[in-house]
């Protein structure tokens, strides 16, 4: 009997030993909005034509958005200052569902013909590829809440609605909307387009709860996307971070208490277009600028802010803080811009500076992101690593510190070694990208002749790689007519930048570099070698991505 008592406890303590786990992302929160970043960022480094048009558009002060950087994070900057801050790190995509698929999986997704938006909600998740079903498997609770957009809608909700309302034929849900408006408001109450089938349902993806949505955005109140587990949740009350930080802290208090290891993605809607809706007073009243755009922008992430020091006081309480793994990041490059197709408002400065672009293209800003890690127990010495790294190693870092196997053959890296205090760890020699070159989310949408909803059919394809302080680029040519700056159209360039003293990628190197433009693109063609044709982008285009390689030969 004191054999087996002393077993038990033994394994208890093991179990209580594990490292509990929560994943946070935002949703296109920029480089330059992080304001950990900014210590030697001033208003001289934000890009001219996005300043410009914030001017005309929105006249606030570039030094109140600056200051509000700060100013809206006090949770999570300690939470830096004891933890690994990651200084460049990299998304696999600039664009938020086919980068989600390549964090959940560690896998680059274009291995799976998915490069824009389109393929990935065509494609989705394989069954069996969710790292979190390890996890699960190794005796986790494991809950996803928030942001999926991971797989297909459930088709068969709409061909329901209409047989109820007498109509047997299949329409469009255009169609549907300019015949059938009540009908159409009846499927937008439904959950539809949050909606995702069974198979990559969370549930059957590894997760043991779910509350959450499977689209690009969830209003801030009153939505109607919101499902939990199998069933659509209704209308959502209250303010959706504060809600589905609500769903995590219960979450976690349920299997606390029960003494289980917990592993938990908290994905937030903030800051995803559009920011219009006003945020609570609770978090709006800590900024003070005569503009209630900046104002408001920065009292959304404030908002994430507060409600990870609710988590935090929780884990404290509970015992548990020095021994959770915490990950912060972004899924992509912020959608900054002024205006655009006169009714909504992107993120405003300083956007993804010191880096050019946003979400959508290949400059830095559209994929450069926030990234840190917290463990007190875990790490050994705080600081910060400068080497590049990628949002898909984020997985494959909590497996092995967690003690769990990790599949063969991934391309996500773990950072455990530099959460051992190993700063100059190079988890990669270099890391490429494939996808759409668009300008439609963001400020450079103001140099097209096209719309946010328009521009991405036209929108060039692009390669790139970056390795150590280099990065190449491939842009495909672009079609007459389109871009401002050339109307009559441009064959495919390259460019090559130093990227450690040019971030804002203004001198292109390559007539200057002709080697180092050979060495990038043999790696580059070696990796895309298994890159898989598109699901539904044009074809046309990522062939003129694989027919590139004649320039080097």
């Amino acid at each position: 009997m004191t054999l087996f008592l002393s077993l038990f406890l033994l394994g208890c303590t093991q179990m209580e030993e594990k490292p509990n786990v929560l994943f946070i992302m935002m949703d296109d929160l920029g480089y330059g909005q992080f304001g950990v970043y900014n210590d030697t960022l001033t208003v001289n480094g934000f890009n001219p034509f996005f300043a410009h048009l914030e001017d005309s558009l929105q006249g606030y002060s570039k030094e109140k958005a600056l200051e509000f950087t700060k100013l809206a994070i006090p949770t999570i900057t300690t939470l830096v200052e004891h933890g690994v801050l990651f200084t460049k790190a990299y998304t696999s995509s600039s664009l938020c569902s086919p980068s989600r698929l390549g964090i959940a999986t560690a896998t680059l997704q274009n291995k799976w013909g998915v490069y824009t938006l389109e393929d990935a909600e065509s494609h989705g998740l394989v069954p069996g590829s969710h790292l979190a079903e390890t996890f699960q498997q190794s005796g986790y609770k494991t809950a996803h809440i928030g942001k999926w957009h991971l797989g297909k809608h459930d088709e068969k909700i709409i061909p329901h609605i209409l047989k109820r309302n007498g109509i047997y034929e299949k329409l469009s849900r255009r169609t549907i909307r300019d015949q059938y408006p009540d009908v159409y408001k009846e499927i937008e109450n439904s959950g539809y387009l949050g909606s995702v089938t069974n198979k990559q349902n969370p549930l059957n993806n590894g997760f043991d709860y779910y509350y959450g949505y499977n689209y690009w955005a969830s209003q801030f109140y009153n939505s109607t996307l919101v499902w939990e587990n199998f069933k659509h949740a209704g209308k959502q009350e209250g303010y959706n971070t504060d809600v589905f930080t609500d769903k995590a802290l219960d979450f976690m208090k349920e299997k606390v208490n029960r003494k289980e290891p917990f592993y938990v993605q908290l994905h937030y809607h903030a800051v995803h277009d559009s920011l219009e809706p006003k945020a609570p007073d609770l978090y709006l009243k800590r900024f003070n600028s005569e503009s209630f755009h900046l104002n408001n922008f920065y009292a959304h992430i404030y908002g994430v802010d507060y409600n990870i020091n609710r988590i935090v006081d929780f884990l404290k309480k509970k015992g548990i803080y020095e021994n959770t793994i915490m990950v912060f990041t972004s899924d992509n490059g912020a959608m900054a811009a002024g205006s655009y197709n006169g009714d909504k408002t992107g993120s405003p400065l300083p956007g993804n500076a010191p880096f050019s672009g946003h979400k959508g293209n290949y400059y830095q800003g559209g994929f450069r992101v926030p990234l840190f890690i917290h463990w007190p127990k875990g790490i050994r010495k705080s600081g910060i690593m400068r080497n590049m790294v990628s949002t898909l190693d984020i997985m494959p870092t909590l497996l092995e510190a967690t003690g769990l196997s990790t599949p063969d053959r991934l391309d996500g890296k773990s950072l455990l070694p530099v959460l051992k205090g190993q700063f100059n760890d190079t988890p990669h020699d270099y890391l490429v990208w494939s996808g759409i070159h668009s300008s439609a989310w963001g400020y450079l949408i103001e140099k097209t002749t096209k719309t946010h909803t328009t521009e991405r059919e036209f929108a060039p394809p692009a390669w790139v790689i970056i390795k150590e302080d280099y990065l190449l680029r491939f842009t495909g040519k672009l079609e007459p007519g389109i871009y401002l700056e050339h109307m009559a159209g441009r064959e495919p360039i390259m460019e090559l930048f130093d990227i450690k003293n040019d971030p804002a990628e203004r001198n292109n190197l390559v007539t200057e570099m002709p080697e180092k433009v050979k060495e990038l693109s043999r790696l580059y063609f070696e990796d895309s070698h298994s890159f898989l044709p598109p699901v539904q982008w044009n074809l046309d285009k990522w062939k003129e991505l694989k027919a590139s390689k004649s320039l080097f030969n």
